[in-house]
């Protein structure tokens, strides 16, 4: 199998994982409390992160930011700090650019404002005139990065900062 094969095939499973969850909301509204949360061993905090992890790791069984030592990062179950997967993303050979054409299941990180990354999804896929479809966990109509919902977003590229896929 290529690694594109295999990276289609990993990301195709972790999609689908995120797919079962869509219209899971945080309980109560507004605590960022979820199962993703409790299953990560950190529950109450922002979680978009954490909900990708949990998606990569239950449908794929991929650690994200496995040995890499960050902020957010708990041994065996992934990263719940955009900013730290950004980074391993990049130091392991796994960023892509923007404009190199994400893949469902790729990893999206996204950046509002030009600082640093503020929020990921996965991508389900390309919608042509520089838009993509994605499935994102802490998310909402009204507040993109900690919404409390699992949904389904439609998002500009220029809103990416790149793209992240497992091999």
């Amino acid at each position: 199998m290529t690694s594109d094969a295999a990276a289609a095939t990993a990301g195709a499973r972790a999609l689908a994982e995120a797919r079962r969850h869509l219209g899971v909301r945080e309980s109560p509204p507004g605590s960022n409390c979820t199962q993703f949360g409790r299953w990560f061993g950190v529950d109450g905090v922002p979680w978009c992160a954490i909900f990708a992890s949990y998606c990569y790791d239950r449908g794929a069984g991929i650690v994200l930011c496995h040995g890499w030592h960050g902020a957010g990062v708990y041994p065996r179950k992934g990263v719940a700090y955009v900013p730290t997967l950004e980074a391993w993303l990049r130091a392991t050979g796994r960023w892509l650019e923007r404009d190199e054409g994400a893949q469902p299941g790729d990893l999206a990180i996204f950046d509002w404002d030009g600082g640093e990354p503020d929020h990921c999804g996965l991508v389900e896929h390309a919608l042509g005139r520089g838009r993509i479809s994605t499935v994102e966990g802490n998310t909402g109509v009204g507040n993109d990065s900690n919404g409390g919902a699992v949904m389904r977003r439609e998002r500009s590229l220029a809103q990416v900062a790149g793209f992240g896929r497992m091999y």
